[in-house]
């Protein structure tokens, strides 16, 4: 069994104001948070790989993923919707030829630095043991909100095609009756969109690395 991970950085963070994925938290960009626990999914065995869907013009994040031995893909726009963005990611992983055992995609977003490894653990065995074809966290401590890092089976990356604008596979997944698996996890993962939400993150009781 292989798990990809695949993080969407193509957007314009434009309610950020600035290069949103590049401002720094406890010293590293939000988006080197998200690699370096990746990286530690990785070293665990939970992940094959990582790849990070970014710009054409976006020098700063493609160093940024290979310092973090990720692997780069360029977006075919200047400014890729979020559907577009992960179409790119799972085409650049389905070219590495037919799967030889059973793979699923691990989606994470760039601007979420308490990404957790007992979370992708956790997802990532629904999916492995538990017969789910697609799988993400419930955080207790935010109801209602969808979690991240949601998981999607192979057999299910052929619906992508599905996705428009700014939506991603749960959608669409509805659409076909596909269940999402929950996993009721604690804490939370908040996303980062604004100066504010960044500075939010100060009073959070997770640490950096945690």
């Amino acid at each position: 069994m292989r798990v990809f991970a695949l993080v969407p950085a193509a957007g314009r963070s434009e309610r950020f104001g600035s290069a949103k994925l590049l401002a720094k938290w406890h010293d590293r960009e939000l988006l080197g948070h998200v690699l370096l626990k990746l990286n530690g999914a990785r070293a665990a065995g939970l992940l094959a790989g990582v790849v990070v869907v970014h710009r054409p013009d976006d020098e700063a994040v493609r160093k940024l993923t290979m310092e973090y031995r990720g692997y780069p893909v360029e977006v075919r726009a200047s400014a890729g919707e979020l559907s577009l963005t992960l179409r790119t990611g799972i085409d650049a992983i389905t070219r590495r030829g037919p799967a030889q055992q059973r793979e699923a995609l691990l989606i994470c977003h760039g601007d979420q630095p308490l990404l957790r490894l007992d979370v992708i653990h956790a997802v990532i065995d629904a999916w492995a043991h538990g017969g789910a074809v697609a799988a993400r966290p419930a955080y207790r401590d935010a109801p209602g909100e969808p979690g991240l890092p949601m998981l999607v089976d192979r057999t299910l990356w052929r619906l992508a095609s599905e996705m428009r604008g700014e939506s991603g596979f749960a959608p669409v997944l509805a659409s076909h009756g596909i269940t999402v698996r929950t996993i009721s996890v604690g804490g939370k993962n908040p996303d980062v969109d604004t100066p504010e939400d960044l500075a939010g993150l100060e009073d959070s009781p997770a640490a950096a690395t945690g």
